[in-house]
């Protein structure tokens, strides 16, 4: 397998604040192959940032990597980007949410190559955004702030405002047939598909994961 280049002057930020009602537990411990899915999730960015952190809603125990607490607002994943993007040093971070256990790399070093010029670049997979597989500049801060401080939690209502370089499905898919980057784990349902997704990939492929 080859090498993938390091993304410059972006922080990878995984958010793992979600309340996880749907599933009945916390997703980001979640076991999902040999590990956690946000040991995953950490495990899928690390080699391609030079920076990582953890969007949590509170301190998670035990965790090697830099936590931001998005200062326990009802405001979602939102307010877990806006932190990042004042904390962070760099001028970009990818959000990505924990419980996308096959986030294609590949497609996300694509992406990351169309930032110059735009506020977000974010995919666009069975005719939705994906805004938790999305890169966002800081130059995105002002408008999340103002939403924020409306009671507004869309980020695609965000995106709508910004610059956003959108990227369509057809490009997606020449990293990834079946999209299954933008399989997010929900409910148990969701975890038994995921599972039968990852033995078929491990019988084609060996240990993926």
């Amino acid at each position: 397998m080859n090498q993938l280049p390091m993304i410059e002057n972006c922080t990878a930020v995984i958010l793992a604040g979600g309340e996880s009602k749907r599933m009945g537990q916390d997703k980001a411990s979640l076991r999902f192959g040999h590990d956690s899915l946000l040991n995953l999730a950490i495990h899928h960015m690390k080699p391609l940032f030079n920076t990582l952190v953890v969007s949590v809603r509170e301190p998670r125990e035990h965790l090697l990597f830099p936590q931001l607490c998005d200062r326990g607002s009802d405001h979602g994943p939102i307010a877990g980007i806006a932190t990042a993007l004042e904390r962070v040093d760099t001028s970009w971070v990818l959000a990505i949410a924990c419980d996308m256990p096959f986030i294609s790399a590949d497609m996300i070093v694509s992406m990351a190559a169309k930032r110059d010029g735009q506020d977000a670049v974010v995919p666009c997979a069975d005719g939705h955004l994906q805004p938790l597989a999305a890169f966002y500049s800081k130059s995105c801060l002002p408008a999340m702030q103002a939403q924020m401080h409306e009671g507004r939690r869309s980020l695609q209502a965000l995106i709508a405002k910004v610059n956003a370089s959108i990227v369509s499905e057809k490009e997606l898919r020449t990293f990834d047939s079946e999209l299954l980057s933008f399989m997010d784990l929900d409910t148990q349902t969701d975890v038994i598909r995921a599972e039968q997704l990852l033995a078929l990939r491990k019988n084609k492929e060996g240990n993926v994961i």
